[in-house]
């Protein structure tokens, strides 16, 4: 992901923390990686929780993709290969009239 979308997802994992909201499992493992030491935990919390973030944010993309490319298609389930190759062929053939 790039940067921007990065920091998007940092800032909604400190929305998160500052609502209370917190994933137990990321910080149970944040605080055996960190030795029980709080404060680290934290720090790694934040880095786990936006790496997950960031996984769910592609799977939903990827999701809408193909969702869109199957309506598009005519309902042919493509596969990663097929997927690329359609949306290559989309955005080349979109620009001609």
């Amino acid at each position: 992901m790039s940067d921007t979308s990065s920091n998007m997802v940092r800032a909604l994992v400190l929305r998160e923390l500052e609502a209370g909201k917190r994933d137990d499992g990321l910080w149970l493992q944040a605080m055996s990686q960190a030795k029980m030491d709080k404060a680290k935990a934290q720090v790694l919390y934040v880095e786990l929780r936006t790496q997950a973030m960031q996984g769910d944010v592609k799977g939903l993309l990827i999701k809408q993709i193909r969702g869109a490319v199957a309506k598009d298609s005519g309902g042919v389930r493509l596969g990663n290969a097929g997927l690329a190759e359609y949306l290559s062929a989309k955005t080349l053939t979109s620009g001609k009239k």
